[in-house]
């Protein structure tokens, strides 16, 4: 749909009916309510999750744990999310170098605060960063800052 619209899950059951390999169902699946929604409406045998992931990784083990026990997980404190993010920029600079690497981490620093009221400010700050050092350093900040009030 090319991000207007909504997912045509109808049609999706109505290719899982008609051929005889798997079929995977995706579009608009942001919560684990909706994951167990779209499979039954689908009958599809497996789900994709796109943008509903950029800054939430977490996401694939919140829609298995309710799949499975039909719980939800509570969120993940700023402190869990920081350290998915720093593991996160490190994997990314090791693999793209510092350069690249900073760079490419800017969309998804951005990403893991976008559900935050701060994310503007952050994202001005965090984006001027050159180095991984730097970078890692304010997004460490950001998160233990959050952690404290929270905690």
């Amino acid at each position: 749909m090319h991000y207007t619209g909504e997912a045509e899950y109808e049609t999706i059951a109505e290719i899982k009916q008609a051929v005889h390999i798997p079929v995977m169902a995706n579009g608009d699946i942001t919560d684990p309510e909706k994951a167990k929604k779209v499979l039954s409406v689908t009958g599809a045998d497996a789900l994709m999750i796109g943008r509903a992931a950029q800054g939430r990784p977490w996401i694939f083990k919140e829609i298995l744990h309710y799949l499975e026990t039909g719980e939800k997980l509570p969120e993940p404190t700023p402190k869990e999310v920081g350290s998915i993010l720093i593991a996160h920029l490190e994997q990314l600079y090791e693999h793209y170098g510092e350069r690249d690497g900073v760079r490419i981490a800017r969309k998804h620093l951005g990403w893991y605060a976008k559900d935050r009221e701060e994310h503007v400010r952050f994202r001005a700050v965090v984006n001027r960063a050159e180095t991984a050092l730097e970078q890692m350093s304010y997004a460490r900040q950001y998160f233990e800052l959050l952690e404290g009030e929270c905690g």
